[in-house]
């Protein structure tokens, strides 16, 4: 039986499938690299990463995790991370291991927390290297270790909004994570996700060079096998007798199997059954679906978009186009459409080809037979009912 637990990372017998690329992703972290995990969202990025860290503790590795979500500062960073380090049962062994002062170290590093948001100041700018350094030698790098960061890009996109020293803030962040990387001899290993693409960020501002050292491991949606077991676990917990046509309606209608698209689909299929007495049919996905593409559930897809910065209104402009055909735009429709109102070809034929590598980053296209298509027919069908309905 397995839980429908949307929205939230899915952990132990509610982690379903993914058996082959934990192997991989273990053997690689084993021989020393690190991870991005490049994937849409919904795809399971955060779930992955805790499986991997209950990996890693199952062989005795120190772990730690920084869901960075709601951290809008470097100081937040240093801040949770701090916090984070003192919660874990290792810390103590880590600390008299070290043979160093660390409770002096601390309280060094902590006064720099005043300064937090708003009311960062010059000194904070002149106490970072140092704090920064301060912060890498906390940890035990003779012992082996795996450190997963959540919504690293969330982060960096705060601070890139201080037009004066934002961008060079963000560089100095992911150059102190590669310079912690590659400190020479470490067993300290990472694992960064996020639900806004790591690569769209570092390629907008140039800054690729940060995270060459790591590369990309691709996480995508389940195969049908996976999504079909997925599908039966559920409906096996909530006691649905659901029939093999039945799941096939369900992987037909979504056709991108993200576990997330398939437990909103079960969960609103549920909801019919047992609270509008509806039955158990192959209609009845069909009412589920297009609720479900009417609802919220997707609107982070949208809220999202804010990322695009001044390219928010061209992304849009072609997802809409797209979202109005099921069989997809040519890249040429594409063209016309931005030079509409660039009135500069070179220019448009620039901008498109920026703007569909990032939105296929992202999850929102693909391209199928020479035309830039909705990845998912369910974001495709709420796009549409949104923007143009």
């Amino acid at each position: 039986k397995i839980k429908n637990t949307t929205g939230s990372p899915v952990e132990n017998e509610n982690f379903v499938g993914r058996e082959k690329e934990l192997d991989f992703a273990w053997q690689h972290i084993q021989n020393g690299n690190s991870l991005i995990l490049a994937s849409p969202r919904r795809v399971g990025k955060s779930s992955f990463s805790k499986k991997m860290l209950a990996i890693a503790k199952q062989n005795d590795w120190n772990t730690l995790e920084i869901d960075l979500e709601q951290i809008q500062t470097e100081e937040g960073f240093v801040r949770l991370f701090i916090e984070k380090l003192e919660q874990q049962s290792w810390w103590e062994r880590n600390k008299t291991k070290l043979g160093k002062n660390i409770e002096q170290i601390l309280k060094s590093i902590k006064p720099s927390f005043e300064y937090e948001g708003a009311k960062a100041t010059i000194e904070w700018q002149s106490k970072k290297d140092d704090i920064y350094e301060k912060l890498t030698n906390l940890l035990d790098h003779n012992h082996d270790t795996l450190i997963m960061v959540d919504e690293l890009t969330i982060l960096l996109n705060a601070l890139v909004k201080d037009k004066e020293n934002g961008l060079k803030n963000a560089e100095f962040f992911l150059n102190w994570l590669r310079s912690f990387r590659q400190k020479s001899g470490s067993k300290i290993r990472w694992i960064f996700c996020s639900s806004v693409s790591l690569d769209n960020f570092t390629n907008r501002h140039r800054l690729g060079h940060t995270r060459n050292d790591i590369t990309p491991f691709p996480l995508a949606a389940y195969d049908r096998a996976t999504a079909v077991r997925l599908l039966k676990g559920l409906a096996e917990n909530d006691n649905l007798p659901v029939t093999d046509a039945i799941i096939d309606r369900m992987l037909e209608k979504i056709t991108w199997f993200l576990p997330y698209f398939l437990q909103i689909l079960h969960f609103k299929f549920n909801t019919l059954i047992k609270l509008e007495d509806q039955p158990c049919t192959i209609e009845t996905v069909d009412k589920a679906y297009m609720l479900l593409s009417r609802e919220n559930h997707l609107d982070t897809w949208d809220e999202r978009m804010k990322e695009y910065d001044d390219s928010e209104v061209e992304a849009r402009k072609i997802l809409k186009l797209i979202c109005k055909n099921p069989d997809g735009e040519s890249r040429n429709n594409l063209n016309a459409l931005l030079n509409r109102s660039i009135n500069d070809i070179d220019l448009a034929e620039e901008k498109v080809s920026k703007l569909l590598r990032m939105l296929q980053n992202d999850g929102y296209l693909m391209e199928n037979n020479g035309k830039y298509v909705f990845r998912s027919s369910l974001l495709r069908d709420y796009w549409h009912f949104k923007f143009v309905n």
